[in-house]
């Protein structure tokens, strides 16, 4: 996807959401000004028209907001033939054309009570029934199957609004009120909008307003004021819900694909937009029942969209996320495709720029809970880090740094973390389906590598890890070890794992390279016997070559050297790392 074409995908999805409720405003904004109180409604009989009139170039309606009016068929009617009808007459707009300037002003000048005088020589247009528009002197204006273009400044048209039908009716206790309906990419929307009069009087251009929009995909209410005194800005209390935040997505243009989470989804606050910013404060947001408060701002007016939340969750449900994730980076959702052909390139963060500072009080992933976590999230121009800065796992705590770069022609990622105190049997058996190691455990790891997939991510990392465990257990019976390598028939880990052995002072370093782990140092101690291993194990090939020493009476005053191996049982694991060969070799004379 090109890049140009997804940040259009972004501007038009934030654009064309305020559209809905901009379009509520602009309706009552533009055409009003009346005082009939006969109730309206949209399907009505309408007589012949009195005077028409076909608009042949555009009028500018207003410099603030900058609106204009490109075409239309233009003419009046009355319900009643008398001549004091000409005083209640209403004007119909039939195939207008309007184009809004998202950019903002017209002149940025504004004057007080000159925001809705129309600028530039009128004299093309000097059918009465023109004029009457642009000095609003009527009492009821009907849209028929009317456009909006919403554009920037140079014309470039953003997002169309279609088939607009729509009525403004006069002030009645000081109010105008308007409703109607609308097309935005297929979907119809109703709006139903009321401006009041200016609350104070020294800001006449700050008018009250009340809107909702409502579709079969979207929902959305506002209540607040308008302001066009210096420019187009809206700031009230606002709600926006939606059934699927995964269907809305894609109503937009965004590749969001079928998944478990992203559904029913409530963002409610305090919303203030001007121009290309809209920030929503104390904000409330719903995800598939987790909530979150804290603060939303969507930036577009730079070179890349900006996204910046900070959210507090109570409590997060990630499993919903991690499986939008899995079929995300596929692009589509394949049950018997291995994890090994997922795309992990992360695309998106070659366009749109992020500052996230997410926080949870409690982690849920898979009916396990993780406890309170913390992190903060930054991509821009291509180059995203996480940071973990807190995260209670298996009864420990995880820190760790995250940063992926998109913007060379290969992706490159980094990781550099460490898990502190954490249960090593917990983690083993939701890894490897047993508890192959047991007992309190650190972890740390500071590895890099690059690819687009898992397999090719796997087979160029690079690094080093190391585990250190004080006292616990290994799911293996080194008595039954011993005896099937002397026998020399032994294969796998199934005999092996009858019972397990104790350990202490268990210390394990590996050097990686190119996707295979180098055993630095391996040793720890069963009682009086010491355990010492070398070799290498390929991570994405599944392959071991390992030696393991074991001698019994080792000194226990002191940390297990390599000299203090010499003389041991050798004993060699070859092969399948499910399904290793066992074998015993002559004596150690030194352990590399």
């Amino acid at each position: 996807m090109r890049r140009k074409t997804v940040i259009g995908r972004f501007r038009k999805l934030l654009l064309a959401l305020v559209a809905c409720l901009l379009f509520a405003v602009l309706a009552p904004l533009y055409f009003a000004d009346r005082r009939s109180d006969e109730p309206f409604a949209i399907s009505s009989v309408i007589a012949s028209p009195r005077d028409m009139h076909v608009l042949s170039a555009p009028v500018r309606l207003s410099d603030a907001p900058d609106l204009t009016l490109n075409r239309g068929n233009v003419y009046a009617y009355s319900a009643s033939s008398t001549a004091s009808a000409a005083a209640t007459s209403s004007i119909v707009l039939d195939g207008a054309v309007f184009t809004l300037n998202a950019a903002g002003l017209r002149a940025a000048g504004a004057q007080a009570g000159a925001s809705l005088t129309p600028v530039g020589d009128l004299g093309h247009a000097a059918s009465p029934l023109i004029q009457q528009i642009v000095a609003l002197g009527f009492d009821l204006i009907t849209i028929r199957r009317g456009t909006l273009h919403i554009a920037t400044a140079d014309g470039t048209i953003l997002e169309t609004i279609t088939d607009i039908q729509a009525e403004v009716t006069g002030r009645r206790k000081g109010q105008i009120a308007g409703r109607g309906s609308f097309m935005v990419r297929g979907q119809r929307l109703a709006f139903d909008a009321t401006l009041g009069l200016p609350a104070d009087r020294r800001l006449p251009l700050r008018w009250p307003l009340k809107a909702s929009v409502k579709g079969p995909l979207l929902e959305a209410s506002f209540d607040g004021s308008v302001d066009v005194a210096d420019d187009l800005q809206l700031a009230g209390a606002a709600e926006v819900s939606t059934p699927s935040l995964r269907r809305v997505g894609r109503w937009f243009g965004l590749p969001l694909y079928m998944t478990e989470g992203f559904n029913a989804t409530v963002v409610r606050g305090q919303l203030n937009w001007a121009r290309q910013l809209m920030a929503v404060e104390k904000a409330t947001v719903i995800v598939d029942g987790n909530e979150a408060n804290g603060r939303l701002t969507l930036n577009v007016a730079g070179e890349r969209p900006l996204i910046d939340a900070t959210l507090d969750f109570s409590s997060l449900e990630l499993t919903p996320y991690v499986e939008a994730a899995r079929v995300q980076f596929l692009g589509f959702d394949l049950p018997t495709t291995s994890w090994s052909s997922f795309d992990f390139s992360l695309p998106l963060i070659r366009h749109v720029d992020a500052d996230l500072r997410i926080s949870a009080r409690k982690l849920a992933l898979r009916g396990q809970t993780l406890g309170q976590a913390g992190a903060t999230i930054s991509a821009h121009a291509g180059k995203l880090q996480a940071d973990l800065t807190e995260l209670e796992i298996n009864s420990g705590t995880a820190t760790a740094q995250v940063t992926v770069i998109m913007s060379e022609a290969m992706p490159r990622y980094a990781l550099r973390g460490k898990i502190e105190n954490f249960d090593a049997g917990s983690m083993t058996a939701r890894w490897l389906g047993t508890a192959g190691l047991s007992g309190r455990a650190t972890l740390t790891a500071d590895l890099t590598s690059t690819g687009y997939s898992p397999t090719e991510i796997v087979k160029r990392l690079s690094g080093k890890s190391s585990l250190a465990v004080a006292e616990g257990r290994v799911a293996t019976d080194l008595k039954v070890l011993r005896w099937a390598a002397k026998a020399g028939q032994a294969s796998g880990w199934r005999r092996l794992a009858k019972s397990q052995t104790s350990i202490d002072q268990l210390e394990a370093r590996a050097l990686i390279i190119d996707g295979v782990a180098f055993a630095d140092t391996v040793r720890a101690r069963s009682g009086s016997t010491g355990l010492f291993a070398s070799g290498r194990v390929g991570l994405a090939d599944g392959n071991m070559d390992l030696r393991l020493v074991v001698k019994p009476n080792v000194p226990g005053d002191r940390p297990l050297q390599v000299a203090d191996m010499l003389g041991g049982e050798v004993i060699s694991l070859r092969g399948p790392w499910q399904e290793p060969l066992v074998r015993l070799e002559e004596e150690a004379a030194a352990p590399k």
